[in-house]
């Protein structure tokens, strides 16, 4: 995110994280590197546990239409579009937060790839229910959210592609976010940091429909 605003101070952008969860993921990792966060979620026991996490970022629970007028210098919608029935809507509430020459970066993951087959297994097979009974409390917990939401979309490259052409965005980057991923690979591998970076370097180096997720980084178009 750096490079697209060169001669700028870290501690002088201002970054919107939606549908943060409870920030383990986004939120607290950007504002300990420097940067100025505010992140909102609907899902209160995620935001309750962000809070208690730490105060280096500005929390909100609601929408982000509940956030009061302001431009931010980078919006991102991590991991979120794929759980709504009406994701356009979204963009168009988000958009406004946006400021003219800023950043909105997008993840989701690939409608037809590996993630969605390791969730379709990993729910075929009631896995969920012995990793409830093993998991910590849910104090303790660790992941990007504490919320638990199906996947209501599945989305592919030129889907997406529309979608930000009706929304008048431009592409500046695309790039494949993991190799595999979901229930069962977060499991058994998520916590191994070397895992961690060589499924997410392979993933540069594959075509993006092999990969099982996609991070797109975009500009109001011109």
């Amino acid at each position: 995110m750096q490079r697209e605003f060169p001669g700028e101070k870290r501690c002088d952008l201002r970054v919107l994280d939606v549908g943060c969860g409870n920030g383990s993921q986004l939120a607290i990792p950007l504002a300990r590197g420097g940067y100025q966060v505010t992140a909102v979620d609907p899902h209160g026991p995620s935001i309750q546990y962000g809070r208690r996490l730490t105060r280096e970022v500005n929390f909100h629970h609601g929408v982000v239409t509940d956030l009061p007028p302001g431009k931010f210098d980078c919006v991102i919608i991590s991991e979120v579009l794929e759980h709504l029935d009406l994701p356009e809507l979204l963009l168009d509430a988000a958009l406004p937060y946006l400021a003219e020459h800023g950043l909105l970066i997008i993840t989701v993951p690939n409608g037809y790839g590996e993630f969605e087959f390791d969730q379709r297994l990993y729910k075929a097979l009631r896995v969920g229910k012995l990793v409830a009974r093993l998991r910590r409390p849910r104090s303790q917990q660790q992941g990007g959210s504490n919320d638990e939401s199906p996947h209501i979309q599945q989305f592919s490259l030129s889907r997406l592609h529309e979608l930000f052409s009706r929304k008048n965005l431009r592409l500046v980057e695309t790039r494949g976010t993991s190799v595999v991923s979901g229930p069962f690979v977060a499991h058994l591998l998520g916590k191994l940091a070397v895992f961690i970076r060589l499924n997410a370097a392979t993933a540069d180096h594959l075509p993006l429909p092999l990969v099982s997720g996609w991070m797109f980084v975009l500009r109001r178009g011109q």
